[in-house]
């Protein structure tokens, strides 16, 4: 009996070995605009081996944009209690959130508790921040300040004081003002601010990982030994099974999305010119970034878009392109709010030269650009006129970007 019993659990635990084994399956995207899919054999920061139905393919992470779980593990039912900002930019969502001097803690939504140290701690909030609210709390996270900051809601309004936060339990924070040793409850605040020291440079972040809990993590370095480990440039130590891992970001500096830089020149023309143009019209038909023309999002086949520019024929955005960029990617089209109106001729020219002209109209579904922009220094993006005066004229162009 002892022996079948041995045997039994031999069994058992070879059965948990092999469902511990089970691979997790992923999509690569690569740079030259490929998608492997495959199950993760080897992950580091410099090389990804994936198992795809062709057999072991290894990526260097140079050439990789992201990779996205196929079936990613559901959200934890557990509301987030904490919010953490590390001085990396990490976001974290935790359940608890203790400080004793140097050292902090963050119980996360999955219950695995991470270390924390002080100087990775940028802020933490206690409350969510949505409207009026979350650009207060912005305008105090970028403050210049000597010193900690506690936070507390009054209303609308947010109000801080200053000084050392000396320890932060579950029930209350030890906040010492001038001299004053001041217990204040958690339940009061808002949420607290760290003060950072400044000429502390970071390393460089190889990538971003969004774990199933909401969190992002800026990563600095990973590896995958039975689990995936990272290390952020804060100096955060991360450990969590790979089926935690719902997407990593790996376009860090390889990617730069053309609304996110200042234009050499904007140039808005209308259709029937005023005597007079009206500084308020002109703003108006301006090319917006990261929204629509009048809406807050981007829309194209039914799908929202958070980044791209929106333009109204007749205008023209002109940019100083960073060194080193090939490619010139979007998904163009006219905006579904205005659909079946609309139509524009979208022309892309770079250093002078023609790179694209086409019509597009509300009538036709969106349009994949790949350009190459090997080069290329002076970029012009012009939305003119079409056929239709200029009724409905309200070009997306959904992710443009530039990849080196």
């Amino acid at each position: 009996y002892m022996y079948l019993a041995l045997i039994q659990s031999g069994i058992l635990l070879v059965s948990v070995s092999v469902l511990r084994a089970e691979p997790v399956e992923f999509e690569a995207e690569l740079a030259d605009g490929r998608r492997l899919v495959g199950a993760a054999v080897m992950l580091d920061s410099k090389n990804l081996t994936l198992g795809t139905v062709d057999g072991p393919m290894s990526l260097p992470t140079d050439e990789l944009m992201s990779l996205s779980a196929r079936a990613p593990a559901a959200a934890p039912a557990k509301a987030p209690e904490v919010w953490v900002r590390l001085v990396d930019g990490s976001s974290v969502a935790g359940a608890k959130w203790t400080l004793e001097g140097d050292a902090s803690r963050i119980t996360l939504l999955n219950d695995r508790v991470t270390d924390l140290p002080r100087r990775a701690i940028g802020s933490v909030r206690f409350s969510p921040a949505t409207g009026a609210l979350a650009e207060q709390w912005a305008r105090l996270v970028a403050m210049q300040r000597d010193g900690d900051i506690v936070v507390v809601r009054k209303g609308d309004h947010l109000d801080f004081l200053r000084g050392v936060i000396r320890s932060a339990g579950e029930e209350s924070i030890a906040f010492d003002m001038d001299g004053d040793l001041l217990p204040i409850r958690r339940s009061r605040l808002f949420g607290v601010i760290l003060f950072r020291p400044a000429g502390r440079e970071l390393p460089a972040a190889v990538g971003r990982i969004t774990d199933h809990t909401g969190s992002e993590w800026s990563v600095q370095s990973l590896a995958f030994p039975g689990e995936l480990q990272w290390t952020t440039p804060a100096g955060v130590t991360v450990s969590q099974s790979l089926t935690s891992v719902v997407h990593i970001d790996f376009s860090v500096g390889k990617v730069v999305y053309l609304a996110d830089l200042e234009p050499q020149s904007v140039d808005w023309q209308p259709f029937f010119p005023m005597d007079t143009e009206l500084p308020s019209r002109n703003e108006f038909f301006r090319p917006r970034r990261n929204r629509g023309l009048v809406a807050d999002t981007l829309r194209l086949g039914g799908v929202e878009y958070e980044r791209g520019l929106s333009m109204h024929s007749r205008s023209e955005v002109v940019y100083r392109l960073p060194d080193e960029m090939t490619r010139l990617k979007a998904t163009a089209g006219i905006d579904d709010r205005v659909r079946p109106h609309g139509n524009v001729v979208l022309i892309i020219r770079g250093d002078g030269a023609m790179l694209f002209e086409e019509t597009l109209s509300g009538t036709d579904p969106p349009m994949e650009i790949d350009l190459d922009v090997a080069g290329v220094r002076r970029l012009s993006i012009l939305c003119d006129f079409g056929e239709g005066m200029d009724v409905g004229d309200h070009l997306n162009l959904c992710n443009l970007r530039v990849i080196r």
